[in-house]
Formats: structure tokens, C-alpha cells, sequence
């Protein structure tokens, strides 16, 4: 018999908002005021990840020659704000949540990014209290693909990491949670389609598809869906 899941653990970027698609119009708005064109294959390899795998700042500013690094990315940080205050949560994000809490089982972010572009938009969806922790690059060494969210996030919800369900929008988010002993569902969005989510236990066009019930009595033996 299968032992039912305990808690529930969510990336953020691309998986609660559309932040991902979001930063890709930014940067190409930030590179076209420069006459440049934006690499898109890198982008969508760093998916997932942090400025150590493809910094676009430094990049363009190479580039330019004139322009510094720093401020190309105060530039996108300010224009990507005001365009986040029309963002609402991604489909099914709502429901799950409302169907987690009245099963009362905990929810928690997992992310890559800095507390300080999570925690607000969270505050703006209306879904911060919804979380009982929330995990960033601020309380870890490594971040994704290593597993130290995931083991954190656990450790702070107060179970053990393969009692948890983790729901993942990129290749190296997948990897992270499974090499914490999780659970994972992937939920591939336009520009993560190419990753590899093989190690994924199960993989939804959309989170608005998600199967609560289903989910947390699921047995990893089952053949992947």
C-alpha cells in the first residue's frame, strides 16, 4: 500500500506566475533598446536557475561596451515590476491551493529566486498566508539542480522529503526534487518544453489538470502519466 503524501511543495517562477515568459519579453524589450538581439537557446537552458548560468546583464553589456552590467539589470528589474502588477497566479494555482487547505495539508515555495522576488508577488496574488514556509536562494548554499530547498522545505514543514509532492516547471527543478526523494510533477510551460523531465513522476500540459486525491495516494511504482 502506498503511503499517502503529507505536504505539498511548489516552485514559483513559472509554476505559481508566469514570470519566466514575463522576464523573456523584458530582456528582449532590454536588447532590442541596444540593438541587440536577445539569445534565446540561452535563456531557456537557464530556465530554472540563477544569473551563474546565463547572465544576460553582463552579456549585453559586453556587448554595448559603454553600458554597465548593473544598470542594464535595474533597468529590467524596474520595467519587469511594473509589468508583474498585471500578472495574476498561473491556472489551477488557485484551486489546488484551496483544495489542499481543505485537506488540510501544508503548502510550501521551494524557489531559486531571492526571497525579495517571490515574497511580494506572493503578497500580491493573496496566497503569502496560504504558505507555511517559503524557501529562497537566500537560506541555501546550492540551489537548484542540487536538492537543498527541497530538503529544507521539508525539514521546516516537518516531514521527511519523500512525503512530499513537489510540482516543478523546469529539467533542473525536477532534478532537485528527485534527488531529494520526492514525489515530483512536472508542469512544462513554452519555453521549458525542450527540458529533459524524464525523471519526472508525472507531467501535466497545465496545473489546472492537477488530481489532488490522485496525487496524494499516488505510488511511484505506477507506470508515468
Amino acid at each position: 500500500m502506498s503511503r499517502r503524501r503529507k505536504a505539498l511543495v511548489l516552485d514559483f517562477d513559472g509554476l505559481v506566475a508566469d514570470t519566466e515568459v514575463l522576464w523573456l519579453a523584458v530582456l528582449r524589450r532590454l536588447y532590442r533598446t541596444y540593438f541587440q538581439e536577445l539569445p534565446y537557446a540561452s535563456v531557456v537552458e537557464s530556465v530554472g536557475g540563477t544569473l551563474h548560468d546565463f547572465d544576460p546583464f553582463t552579456d549585453l553589456s559586453a556587448r554595448c561596451g559603454s553600458v554597465d552590467a548593473s544598470e542594464l539589470e535595474e533597468q529590467a528589474e524596474c520595467l519587469f515590476r511594473a509589468w508583474m502588477a498585471y500578472e495574476a497566479p498561473l491556472p489551477g494555482v488557485r484551486r489546488l491551493i484551496a483544495e489542499a487547505q481543505l485537506r488540510a495539508v501544508p503548502l510550501a515555495i521551494a524557489s531559486s529566486s531571492r526571497e525579495a522576488s517571490v515574497v511580494p508577488y506572493l503578497d500580491q496574488f493573496g496566497l503569502r498566508d496560504a504558505f507555511s514556509v517559503v524557501v529562497t536562494a537566500d537560506d541555501v548554499v546550492r540551489v537548484k539542480p542540487a536538492p537543498d530547498l527541497y530538503l529544507l522545505a521539508a525539514r521546516r514543514l516537518g516531514t521527511e522529503p519523500e512525503h512530499i509532492v513537489a510540482f516543478e516547471d523546469s529539467g533542473r527543478g525536477v532534478r532537485a526534487a528527485k534527488a531529494a526523494g520526492a514525489l515530483c510533477v512536472a508542469v512544462p510551460h513554452v519555453l521549458t518544453r525542450s527540458h529533459d523531465f524524464d525523471a519526472a513522476d508525472i507531467r501535466l500540459d497545465s496545473l489546472a489538470l492537477c488530481d489532488l486525491e490522485d496525487l496524494l495516494s499516488h505510488d511511484p511504482s505506477e507506470v508515468r502519466r
